[in-house]
């Protein structure tokens, strides 16, 4: 009966220790949604690049909010790559599919605001999001396909000599990495195209349930058709990424 009560109170005593020291945090969310001045200035007029992806390249973006850092790079003269700021829109494949309009994406509007993410990973073969300085879960995010990928995939473009078979997939793989290691820490799927044919309309939420606490994200796309190279174009849409911290209330202060 001792040996019993001396457990409970033991039992007890830890969860007041955590309690006191759960107190003294916060769960904060910070979602990145890509409005305001700084991300409208990164915009341009000219309807197939912004201002990241024209002239100079190797050039950056950083939310100070959320942490999160992006970036543009030219991998090959006249071909560019990274996570690009856009604003453009449309519904019709066939006419607005070109490259020349690879910043459109495939929905009626963003899922919130005006500006959103277009990311292009073709040469490379992925795209990275990362934090400038502080390791954080990525809670979801919003993800969409662009009028470009929708053209190749449906009617067979450029690159694409057909539309995608019946019976192959598209779909992005998220690889988490922590503390500058190239050590997968975890990895997360989402599709955006199944049997050959699109996955969903317009803007799908993606929880990345499964992503632990990471310092960088990389995102590539998958393909399991028979040629050697996937001809599709490595092009798709994100809006809305909530980031979540747990931190210190006293350095929220």
């Amino acid at each position: 009966m001792k040996q019993i009560k001396s457990i409970l109170v033991v039992a007890v005593l830890a969860l007041v220790g955590c309690a006191s020291e759960s107190d003294k945090y916060d769960v904060n969310y910070y979602p990145c949604t890509f409005e305001g001045a700084y991300w409208d200035g990164l915009v341009d007029a000219n309807l197939n690049k912004d201002k990241l992806v024209e002239g100079s390249f190797a050039k950056e973006w950083h939310d100070e909010k959320s942490d999160l850092v992006g970036e543009v790079v030219e991998p090959y003269p006249g071909y560019w790559e990274g996570v690009a700021i856009s604003n453009f829109c449309s519904k019709e494949p066939d006419s607005d599919g070109t490259y020349e309009k690879q910043l459109y994406a495939y929905v009626e509007k963003p899922h919130s605001g005006k500006n959103f993410l277009v990311c292009n990973g073709f040469m490379s073969g992925y795209v990275e999001l990362r934090f400038n300085s502080k390791t954080s879960f990525i809670e979801s995010m919003m993800v969409a396909n662009t009028t470009y990928s929708r053209n190749a995939t449906g009617n067979g473009y450029r690159t694409a000599e057909r539309p995608l078979g019946e019976n192959e997939s598209i779909w992005i793989e998220a690889v988490g990495y922590v503390n500058g290691s190239d050590e997968i820490q975890a990895i997360a799927s989402f599709y955006l195209y199944k049997n050959g044919k699109p996955a969903f309309e317009g803007w799908k939420k993606w929880y990345m349930t499964s992503m632990c606490k990471i310092d960088r994200l990389r995102m590539y796309i998958k393909w399991d058709g028979k040629e050697e190279y996937n001809p599709y174009p490595a092009y798709f849409a994100l809006d809305d990424i909530v980031v979540v911290r747990q931190e210190l209330k006293e350095e929220l202060k």
